[in-house]
């Protein structure tokens, strides 16, 4: 065995030297890189782990099956994200409570009579009325008209009492109007609070204008299937202006009254009904404008001025909308307006201003009849 510490039993040239150095130092490199390849996975021997191969296709990873750690992170898939809450629509606003119903009510009237020959009368007439109600509040309205004309037989006399000649003056026999309007609070089911105006006309009466304002207190007495049962008790202004005379003024009057009323509406059958009703007006003022029925002079004392309306109808249905109605109506006035001069008389030049005589055996003729009739056959249409 040759010790190399003895240069002098091996002599190297230079070459050998190199030769021997170089052989030396890749030795010793070989040895200390396997050992930092151990120690260090960046090393030469570990760079293919730093490139991992791309991910084999479906049939490479079926044939050959990766480990399981490494297949559970190429194949899990990620987490899906958390789903969107549903979109929760609001609550919906609570429905508001049902309004109160409203009812309405409208129907007209219209009558027409005619006759020739003997008599000679034409008439005719038309009345509309109406409501609505919704809750506790009620409001009608109601319109009329009538009027007529008849032809009389007049006869002109000579001084001795002959007749002349017979001929045939036309005059109004039936002139009126009249409209009302009336508001009705209920209170509870059967007690009621109203209000209402009225305005009128009638020149054959003597009035060319009356009418006013109520109010008060109404309580439905009975109301069931059949009947409606009403009294009324309240407070009533007049107004009325009469129609003038040629040889004197007559003033307005006013009148503060109660007033008093019981009606009755009845259900005879399903399509026919009655109705009825009283109304009293007592004054309560002393009219002093007011000519006094008695005395021809002005001045009507207190509860000296009454005045009652009565009416009575029936009605009964021909037809779905249809009806024929019958109805009778009493006016009293306790104190009647003064009695228009007639606007046709014989024997008098035309132009003359007439006047009732002075004499008292003529005075009952000056003031109207207390008493007035109105009775109608008409036939009603309803259009709600």
């Amino acid at each position: 065995m040759f010790d190399l510490r003895k240069p002098a039993f091996l002599p190297l040239s230079r070459v050998n030297r190199a030769v021997a150095a170089a052989l030396a130092v890749f030795v010793l490199t070989l040895a200390g890189g396997r050992a930092f390849a151990q120690d260090t996975p960046s090393g030469p021997a570990a760079a293919p782990a730093e490139a991992p191969p791309p991910a084999a296709p479906a049939e490479a990873s079926e044939a050959k099956p990766a480990a399981p750690e490494e297949a559970t992170k190429v194949e899990a898939a990620p987490p899906a994200p958390p789903a969107p809450c549903p979109e929760v629509a609001p609550p919906a606003p609570p429905a508001p409570p049902p309004g109160p119903t409203v009812e309405w009510k409208a129907q007209s009237k219209g009558g027409f009579i005619m006759t020739s020959g003997n008599s000679q009368a034409t008439n005719v007439n038309f009345g509309v009325n109406g409501s609505r109600k919704e809750g506790n509040n009620k409001l009608e309205l109601l319109a009329g008209v009538a009027y007529g004309r008849t032809k009389n037989l007049v006869a002109t006399t000579d001084a001795a009492g002959v007749i002349q000649s017979l001929d045939r003056q036309s005059v109004v026999s039936t002139n009126n109007w009249a409209t009302k309007g009336r508001y009705d609070r209920f209170l509870s089911e059967n007690n009621i609070a109203y209000a209402s105006t009225q305005w009128a006309g009638d020149k054959i009466a003597g009035k060319t204008l009356f009418g006013g304002g109520q109010a008060g207190y109404s309580r439905q007495v009975r109301k069931d299937k059949w009947n409606l049962v009403l009294a009324e008790l309240g407070y009533d202004f007049s107004y009325e202006r009469y129609v003038q005379q040629s040889n004197k003024t007559i003033d307005p009057v006013t009148i503060h009254s109660a007033r008093l009323l019981v009606g009755e509406t009845l259900s005879l059958t399903p399509a026919t009904g009655l109705t009825a009703s009283v109304e009293a007006l007592l004054n309560l003022n002393h009219e002093t404008k007011a000519i006094n029925a008695k005395t021809g002079f002005t001045g009507v004392d207190a509860f000296h001025d009454t005045r009652i309306n009565g009416k009575l109808g029936i009605s009964t249905n021909l037809f779905k909308k249809l009806a024929l109605g019958l109805t009778f109506t009493v006016k009293y006035d306790q104190n009647p307006a003064p009695r228009p001069v007639p606007s046709v008389v014989v024997g008098a030049p035309a132009g003359t201003p007439i006047s009732f005589p002075a004499p008292p055996a003529y005075f009952s003729w000056e003031s109207a009849d207390k008493v007035d009739t109105l009775t109608e056959v008409n036939l009603l249409y309803s259009f709600f």
